[in-house]
């Protein structure tokens, strides 16, 4: 039971992660500062590694890229890796507890560095450059991670690093009055392996430990999937005040101490190296879901106080009279804003796209004339929907545009809305199907008398035999019934055409075709019928007719009979008679009546119905005459008696029968 839990929690923990990835041998030092490090508001020259801008133009096994931390438990997606051996040391699964992947460029030594340890500093990574902000507030995300976590933990051999920005305003110990930022969160001490960790075995003292990631220790490669090193700090932020347009230098270095075993490394988030106090949000478009919905307005807003001055174009196009950090637009485009927090020395820019939705593809609305209310309103349902999907699309009817812009109080019975000639009403669909947007469009309704004048003539029943199946279903042909229902309004000018719902002859949806040839789909069925005026199609009348297909009866077919002398007929079921002939013609017999005769006797099956649906079967009776009684006189003789001949068919026998 145990081996399965384990083999479920290796399985699951697989499923959850995937292995981190690292590229160290396409881009430079250099190139990864300006491709990869990189946010917005940051001017950046003089890009040197381990000393040398020579060496930052050069491939480094030290410095890659980094990418799919988001399937890790790393807390950063990508960015820059930054290690004291091979960068590709870092890729899962753990399981080394003590991985050392030598660089190919080795370089000892640092000052800076030195004053974090009372160690030697070896296999340094410095990564450094000057950089101008446009903003006040410094900001990139990383995570510091080691394989010396845990066993090595507040010994004499802890890896080091540190952030080292110096430049106007900042003041420290280290090299040109610079100031170590990568500090614990809230504090001003130094990240170190001594400093934050959970002990040396994982199991305390905590030190800062909330900020402490256990990685496992080597022997739990699948526990432990995504990320080689054995520990790493949760993603902390460096920040620091500087002053815009200003130059800073800052140095991010990290080295082995004491050895040259054990790698560390630092993660640097992409594009999180920044200072730009306007940075607008998501695009407004459609592919994202952010762009506003057709005809309707929106609002873009820097997030500046409303002190400081704006300046924004469309397009490359100056906005006349937008000076401040809000402003409301109509129409899509690229809008930027230019702003000046700091100062016209010092100005700040941003731009996003904004894209709008396009207008729901609606149909216009019919007006709607009746010739007495009530109104049925939902009749522009299907017509301003046409080919959009009602399970989509919400509809609703208002008394007033404010209400349908509200969407509030909509009309609760709008199939039955009692009406006034002239009034206008408003018809608002929404998207249901994500976007939220909606359109709105009025109608007029009008009555007019005359349209009473538009008459349904009330057509009869279609009725018919079944087929010798008697399944209650047969075909109609509803041609007869149109003449009836125009009655004395010309074919010309009106269109009658038949339904199966009510509602779909009301909308005038759903017409049966081909008419001529309809198999019922219920016994007996109601057909709805509609008139329109070709002239005005919202003028039209309703009714109603039945198709009914009779059950044919049950053919009759007795047996045939031979009898002596005559036969009486039984009583047949209602609706069935004896006949002397075929197709209930001849003579007529009486249930009861008497056959004195051979002959074939018909019955004759009907139900009565219109149309009358009959059946016939027939039997032969035969009948045989009755011989004369023999009565011969009584003898009276002397010792015997011969006795005569009789005739044909008669026998002489000694007790009766």
């Amino acid at each position: 039971m145990k081996r399965i839990l384990l083999l479920f929690l290796i399985l699951l923990f697989n499923f959850s992660f995937s292995q981190l990835s690292v590229n160290n041998t396409t881009q430079t030092p250099a190139q990864l500062v300006q491709n990869v490090l990189l946010g917005s508001g940051i001017t950046v020259s003089n890009v040197k590694f381990n000393g040398s801008a020579a060496n930052a133009l050069l491939i480094r096994d030290q410095v890659g890229h980094f990418t799919n931390g988001v399937s890790t438990n790393l807390g950063i997606d990508s960015g820059i890796i930054l290690a004291t051996g091979q960068a590709q040391a870092a890729i899962g699964p753990n399981n080394a507890g003590g991985l050392t992947l030598a660089t190919a460029n080795p370089i000892t030594g640092d000052s800076d560095l030195a004053l974090l340890t009372t160690n030697t500093i070896n296999n340094k990574a410095i990564l450094e450059f000057d950089f101008v902000p446009i903003g006040q507030n410094l900001s990139f995300n990383f995570v510091f991670a080691s394989e010396e976590y845990p066993e090595w933990t507040n010994t004499g051999f802890n890896d080091v690093f540190g952030f080292f920005l110096s430049g106007p305003g900042i003041t420290g110990p280290y090299t040109g009055g610079a100031a170590n930022i990568a500090l614990i969160p809230s504090t001003i001490v130094p990240i170190t392996i001594n400093n934050l960790n959970n002990g040396g075995a994982n199991l305390g003292p905590c030190e800062y430990c909330a900020f402490y990631v256990n990685n496992g220790t080597g022997v739990t490669p699948a526990l432990n999937a995504t990320i080689q090193y054995d520990g790493f700090t949760t993603v902390i932020a460096a920040n620091a005040i500087v002053q815009c347009g200003m130059t800073y230098h800052i140095k991010l270095a990290i080295a082995n101490v004491g050895d040259n075993s054990l790698d560390s490394a630092v993660f640097l988030q992409a594009q999180s190296f920044n200072t730009n106090p306007l940075s607008f949000p998501n695009d407004y478009l459609i592919s994202n879901g952010f762009a506003p919905c057709a005809g309707t307005t929106t609002t873009i807003n820097t997030g500046l106080p409303i002190t400081v001055l704006h300046s924004w174009t469309l397009n490359g196009n100056l906005i006349v009279g937008e000076t401040g950090p809000i402003i409301t637009i109509s129409q899509p485009g690229l809008y930027c804003a230019t702003a000046y927090p700091y100062g016209p020395a010092c100005p700040v820019t941003d731009c996003i796209t904004v894209e709008f939705q396009p207008p729901l593809p609606v149909n216009p609305p019919n007006n709607l004339i009746v010739c007495s209310s009530p109104f049925n309103l939902t009749l522009n349902t299907p017509v301003v929907l046409g080919a959009l999907s009602p399970s989509l699309f919400d509809v609703n009817y208002f008394l007033t545009s404010q209400n349908a812009e509200d969407f509030a109080s909509a009309i609760s019975s709008p199939n039955v809305f009692n009406g006034t000639n002239g009034q206008i009403i408003y018809i608002r669909v929404d998207d249901s199907s994500g976007s939220n947007c909606y359109s709105i469009q009025s109608f007029t309704l009008t009555i007019d008398p005359v349209q009473c004048l538009v008459n349904a003539n009330q057509p009869p029943n279609l009725s018919q035999c079944d087929d010798a199946s008697n399944d209650g279903f047969g075909t109609f042909d509803f041609t007869p019934q149109t003449a009836i229902v125009l009655g004395s309004q010309s074919a010309s000018s009106f269109t009658v055409t038949y339904h199966l719902t009510q509602a779909t002859a009301n909308s005038d949806s759903g017409a049966i075709s081909p008419f001529n040839s309809f198999v019922n789909t219920v016994n007996p069925q109601i057909i709805y019928v509609r008139i329109e005026d070709n002239a005005n199609p919202t003028f039209y009348d309703t009714t109603t007719f039945q198709l009914i297909v009779n059950a044919i009866p049950s053919t009759p077919n007795p047996a045939d009979v031979t009898v002596c002398g005559s036969y009486i007929l039984p009583t047949l079921p209602a609706g069935s008679t004896y006949h002397s002939a075929s197709g209930g013609t001849g003579t007529t017999f009486a249930n009861g009546a008497t056959i004195n005769s051979t002959q074939t006797i018909y019955v004759y099956a009907q139900t009565g119905t219109t149309p009358n649906c009959t059946a016939q079967g027939d039997f032969v009776v035969t009948v045989n005459t009755t011989p004369t009684t023999p009565n011969p006189a009584d003898v009276t003789v002397c010792n015997s008696y011969i006795l005569p001949n009789l005739p044909a068919g008669s026998t002489y026998h000694s007790a009766s029968g």
